[in-house]
């Protein structure tokens, strides 16, 4: 073995510097993998005021707000699978209109909470991709969550 040559056992240090980068590289890339899906995972939703709050930088941007069903707004079309309605923060707060294309959820009831995600569009109507229901009765979240149909 000639170690003036930079060699060790078998392998020249050159490899072995080659295999640490490149072993440093794919553990960096691993962290940032799992940093961006716990970051996607920790969701904040917005309330319907905090939405509105955000004025024009609102618009065109993804987003979740949480809220409540107003009832007397819920319209539904099942030949174009389009589900209108509105939902508000509380009695007194401005309603926010949804529009949620795919399948109407079978719990859709007055003042029941719902949380949507989507974009607000520039006419102040929300566009969502996904809607999920939350049962109130005792405070347990029974879970429902749809995704908008594909587009046409």
């Amino acid at each position: 073995m000639d170690f003036s040559r930079g060699e060790v056992g078998d392998v020249s240090v050159s490899t072995r510097v080659k295999l640490i980068a490149v072993l440093v590289v794919v553990a960096a890339v691993i962290g940032l993998l799992i940093q961006t899906a716990v970051t996607k995972a920790a969701t904040y939703y917005l309330t319907v005021g905090e939405l509105y709050g955000q004025g024009a930088q609102a618009i065109g941007k993804e987003a979740t707000v949480s809220g409540n069903i107003v009832g007397s707004t819920v319209q539904w079309d099942p030949s174009k699978r389009l589900l209108q309605f509105e939902m508000r923060d509380d009695a007194q707060s401005k309603p926010l209109p949804v529009v949620f294309h795919g399948d109407r959820p079978d719990d859709f009831s007055n003042d029941w909470p719902v949380v949507v995600t989507g974009k607000l569009n520039a006419s102040g109507q929300f566009e969502a991709s996904k809607l999920l229901i939350k049962c109130p009765s005792k405070y347990q979240a029974k879970e429902q969550t749809y995704t908008a149909a594909p587009s046409a």
